[in-house]
């Protein structure tokens, strides 16, 4: 049995580093740049993917979240779960500022989703003013997430070097 304690602190707040990207900077797809990272704990138990998504039209909208890869060596879940994801203001649905999705807000992962099989719709969702822009919310994620080498890779270091005004 899984618990919440094990994701917030084994899963979401153990050490890791990224070992590889996708590609050396974000890139266009669709209406969107994007990139993934393969990403692992340093004691080498967890695999994990840490994906970045950004609107090309509304770059408020965006999303940087942590997926865990290999969870069926550990819960026997086949599939990729999504742990954590910190998202810009979206389109939610509603009408404008009936829900957070209008907001920067954070969705979790809870050991209730995973008892239920919501794997990639985590149901814990809260506004946050952790974060206002897309690289805020990728530094708050890297320091959240326990993130070690960030800084080795491009698109990292180019991101700390651009003012708001550029994203």
């Amino acid at each position: 049995m899984i618990s919440d304690d094990f994701i917030n602190n084994e899963l979401i707040g153990c050490s890791k580093r990224i070992y590889k990207s996708d590609k050396k900077q974000m890139f266009h797809e669709n209406r969107h740049t994007r990139n993934n990272f393969s990403v692992k704990s340093h004691d080498d138990k967890y695999l994990f993917r840490l994906f970045l998504r950004q609107s090309c039209k509304f770059i408020k909208d965006f999303s940087v979240g942590l997926r865990w890869e290999n969870a069926d060596k550990y819960i026997g879940v086949s599939l990729p779960i999504v742990l954590l994801r910190c998202q810009g203001p979206h389109e939610g649905g509603t009408p404008l500022g009936a829900d957070i999705h209008h907001s920067f807000h954070i969705h979790e992962i809870t050991a209730i989703d995973i008892q239920e099989r919501r794997f990639s719709k985590p149901s814990y969702k809260d506004k946050t003013d952790k974060f206002s822009s897309f690289q805020s919310a990728l530094f708050y994620f890297v320091s959240r997430c326990g993130i070690t080498n960030a800084h080795e890779y491009t698109d990292f270091e180019h991101m700390s070097q651009m003012s708001l005004a550029e994203l």
